[in-house]
C-alpha cells in the first residue's frame, strides 16, 4: 500500500485558513485544494502534508497527482520542490498513475521546470503513458536547455505533431541561432497544412531579422493582415518583432510604421524602436523617443541606457552621452559591462581616447576583448599611437592566437613609421601561429 507519512512542515503554515482545511477537509475537497495551492504558490510541505491526509482517508486519483505535483511545480522555494518532486514520482509510480498521460505530463513538466532534465527524459522513456503534449514538452525542454541535437532527436521521433510541436522546434533552433534551419522548419510546417500562430510567427521573425532576410519578413508580416491571425490584436510581442525584424534589416521607415500603429505600447517595444533607429544612424530621432518614453511615463531599464548611449555615439553627442549615463544610478540602475563599453566607445569615437581608456580601466568588471577592440579603432581612426600601443599590446594578451589584433597594431605602427615595432609584431604573429581570417558577407 503507497503511504506517505504527514509531513511536519504542515504546522508552519503561513495561512491560517488553509491549515485549518489540512485537519478537517474530506478526500472531496482535497482536490480543488491541491488546486488552490498551485494558484497560490504555497511550499511544497504544504502541498505534500495535504497528499498525505487525502492518501490516508482514500485511494488518490490521477487528477490528485496531477494538482500535487503542478502545486510542487509553482513552490516559491526552488530547492523543496526538487527534492520532493522523486518522491512524489514515487508515490505516483506504486499507485500506477502514470499509466495516465495527464500525470505523465504533469511529472515531465516539473522536472523540465527545475532543470532535471535526466530525470524527465527517465520517465519519457519509461514506458509511461504518453500523448502529443509529452513529447512538446521534451522538445521545448531541450530547447530552452540549449541541448539542440536532443530537441531535434525527440521532434524525429514524434508519432504525430500538432502546432506547438513545431512552434516549440522552431523556437529551439532560434535559440540556438539556427535562423536558416529555423525558416526551412517552418515552411515544412505551412507545406504540411498546419496554420501558424502568434507564437511561431514571432519566432520566425526573430530568425528573419538575424538573417537580414527583410523579404520574408514582409511576408510574415502581409500574413498578419490578411489571414487574421487569432491573438494578434493587442499582441505586442507580434508587433515588437515586426519592429525588431525592420530594424535589423535596416528598413526604419516600415519599422516606424508598425510602431505608430501600436497604441498599448510596452517598454520592450520601446527600446527596440530606439535601439534600431540608434544603429540605423538616426540618433537624433532615437534620443527623441527617448526623452518621448520618459514623458509617457515609462522607466527606463538597462537595454534602454543602452540604446539610448548607442545613439548618443552615432550623433557624437558625448556631453548628453556622460548626463545619460550618470542618470542611471538616479534610475535605481547600476551601471554593467555594456554601458560602460558604450561611453567608452562614445568618447573613443569622439578623439577622447585617453578618457575612454580611463573608463575602461576604471569599470567594477574586467571589459571584454571587443571593448577593448572598439578603443584600439578609435586610436587608429584618430592616430593616437600612445593609447593605441597600450590599448593593442592588451588585446594581444588577452586573445594572442586572434590574428586581426596583430594587424591593427602593426598598421597603427606602420602609419607612424615605426618600422621596427612593426616588424616585431609581425614576428610576433609568426610565432604565435595567428592568422588573420578572410572576411565573409552574403546576400539574401
Amino acid at each position: 500500500m503507497c503511504r506517505w507519512p504527514l509531513a511536519p512542515a504542515t504546522r508552519r503554515l503561513r495561512r491560517p485558513h488553509l491549515a485549518t482545511f489540512f485537519s478537517t477537509a474530506p478526500s472531496s475537497i482535497g482536490c480543488p485544494l491541491h488546486a488552490e495551492l498551485a494558484r497560490r504558490g504555497v511550499p511544497a510541505a504544504a502541498s505534500l502534508a495535504l497528499y498525505s491526509r487525502i492518501r490516508a482517508a482514500t485511494t488518490p486519483t490521477p487528477f490528485t497527482f496531477s494538482l500535487l505535483l503542478a502545486a510542487l511545480a509553482s513552490s516559491p522555494s526552488p530547492s523543496c520542490p526538487g527534492l520532493a518532486a522523486p518522491a512524489a514520482h514515487g508515490q505516483a509510480l506504486k499507485c500506477g498513475a502514470l499509466a495516465h498521460p495527464v500525470v505523465t505530463n504533469s511529472l515531465l513538466k516539473l522536472y523540465c521546470a527545475l532543470g532535471l532534465l535526466p530525470y524527465a527524459r527517465r520517465v519519457f522513456d519509461s514506458g509511461a503513458a504518453l500523448d502529443v503534449a509529452s513529447w512538446n514538452t521534451m522538445v521545448s525542454a531541450y530547447g530552452k536547455s540549449g541541448d539542440l541535437p536532443a530537441a531535434r532527436e525527440v521532434f524525429g521521433r514524434m508519432p504525430e505533431r500538432n502546432l506547438v510541436s513545431w512552434s516549440a522546434m522552431i523556437d529551439a533552433l532560434v535559440r540556438a541561432e539556427e535562423f536558416g534551419e529555423a525558416l526551412r522548419v517552418f515552411d515544412r510546417m505551412v507545406l504540411e497544412g498546419f496554420k501558424p500562430d502568434v507564437v511561431v510567427l514571432v519566432s520566425a521573425l526573430k530568425a528573419c531579422a538575424h538573417l537580414g532576410a527583410v523579404e520574408r519578413g514582409r511576408w510574415i508580416h502581409r500574413y498578419l493582415e490578411t489571414e487574421g491571425v487569432a491573438g494578434r490584436q493587442r499582441n505586442v510581442k507580434v508587433e515588437t518583432a515586426l519592429v525588431d525584424m525592420y530594424c535589423k534589416c535596416g528598413s526604419m521607415e516600415e519599422a516606424w510604421s508598425v510602431f505608430d500603429g501600436v497604441h498599448c505600447r510596452d517598454l520592450v517595444l520601446w527600446n527596440s524602436m530606439i535601439g534600431g533607429l540608434a544603429v540605423n544612424g538616426h540618433g537624433e530621432r532615437a534620443l527623441e523617443l527617448f526623452r518621448l518614453m520618459s514623458e509617457k511615463g515609462f522607466r527606463p531599464n538597462q537595454s534602454t541606457f543602452v540604446a539610448a548611449l548607442c545613439a548618443c555615439t552615432h550623433t557624437g553627442r558625448v556631453d548628453e552621452g556622460r548626463s545619460i549615463f550618470k542618470s542611471m544610478r538616479r534610475h535605481g540602475i547600476e551601471p554593467q559591462r555594456e554601458h560602460y563599453g558604450c561611453l567608452a566607445d562614445l568618447l573613443g569615437r569622439a578623439g577622447h581616447v585617453e578618457e575612454a581608456e580611463a573608463v575602461l580601466l576604471d569599470m567594477p568588471m574586467e571589459p571584454h576583448a571587443s571593448q577593448w577592440g572598439a578603443l584600439m579603432s578609435s586610436c587608429r581612426m584618430h592616430n593616437d599611437i600612445s593609447v593605441g600601443e597600450r590599448v593593442g599590446k592588451r588585446l594581444i594578451e588577452l586573445e594572442p592566437h586572434h590574428g586581426g589584433r596583430y594587424a591593427v597594431l602593426f598598421n597603427l605602427y606602420v602609419v607612424n613609421g615605426r618600422w621596427e615595432d612593426a616588424k616585431a609584431i609581425r614576428q610576433m604573429m609568426v610565432e604565435k601561429g595567428a592568422k588573420k581570417d578572410a572576411g565573409l558577407s552574403f546576400m539574401e
